[in-house]
């Protein structure tokens, strides 16, 4: 199964992009509904690199342990605006992740996250918890990216 969930940003692509990239921005637009911590110390703090997979632990609500999730970048598209990756977890042995976004006038960007899931029988609840987990990340960008202007 496929979601889709969009919205509008209040910044330019360069600005998205400052954040975007740094793995501790998933930490804060997850939280506090899911918290990911790295296996590895310190793998969270520099820039997402395109090949390098991350293994994380995740949990719901920072208490709840929900397994493990492995993150893989596959690409980092600066001129399109896209993010891809390929990821696998306790829960879902596929999550790819696609992030696509482009500008509209007046510091404005149209920002798309694209999931596709496939957990057998739990495919139903998963892509329904996704389609709430990315509105509370992109209500938590957008809380973010105010924060820097």
């Amino acid at each position: 199964m496929f979601a889709h969930i969009s919205t509008v940003f209040d910044c330019t692509p360069k600005q998205l992009w400052e954040e975007i990239s740094r793995p501790s921005s998933l930490k804060f637009v997850s939280a506090p509904l899911l918290h990911f911590e790295s296996l590895a110390e310190g793998e969270l703090d520099n820039e997402w690199v395109v090949g390098k997979t991350y293994a994380l632990r995740l949990s719901l609500f920072g208490f709840l342990p929900a397994g493990r999730h492995n993150i893989t970048i596959a690409n980092i598209d600066r001129k399109n605006n896209i993010i891809e990756s390929k990821e696998r977890g306790t829960l879902s042995p596929v999550w790819n992740h696609t992030i696509r976004f482009h500008a509209l006038e007046g510091n404005k960007l149209h920002y798309t996250d694209e999931i596709e899931i496939r957990a057998g029988l739990l495919t139903p609840m998963i892509w329904a918890f996704a389609h709430l987990f990315y509105r509370h990340r992109q209500r938590r960008w957008k809380k973010l990216l105010r924060s820097l202007a």
